[in-house]
């Protein structure tokens, strides 16, 4: 992006397949160009020295080691499930079938 270049919202909302009411446009365009422009500032760093950080804080061995362990029996499992379908769990479908942006 360039430095004060401006933001076309309705054009990134429909790539994002968002619906944006005509009344947030302004609010939303205001909040987009002030993330963008920060991460200009963040991108202008001189970041060459700085060693990579896998965590702000100097922790040693913050995951337990892996194990295998005996899964949920059959019977609770079928307890928690939406449904059952044989032997696998069904869920509700969540993606597809829209009209699209």
């Amino acid at each position: 992006m360039e430095p004060g270049a401006p933001i076309n919202l309705e054009h990134v909302a429909r790539l994002a397949r968002l619906d944006v009411e005509p009344a947030d446009i302004g609010p939303l365009t205001e909040a987009l160009t002030s993330i963008l422009q920060y991460a200009q500032q963040l991108g202008a760093l001189d970041l060459d020295n700085v060693e990579p950080l896998a965590h702000a804080a100097d922790l040693d061995a913050v995951l337990a080691p892996d194990e295998v362990v005996d899964g949920l029996p059959m019977g609770t499992l079928e307890a928690m499930a939406p449904s059952m379908d044989g032997p696998f769990i069904s869920v509700p479908k969540v993606l597809g079938g829209g009209s699209g942006a």
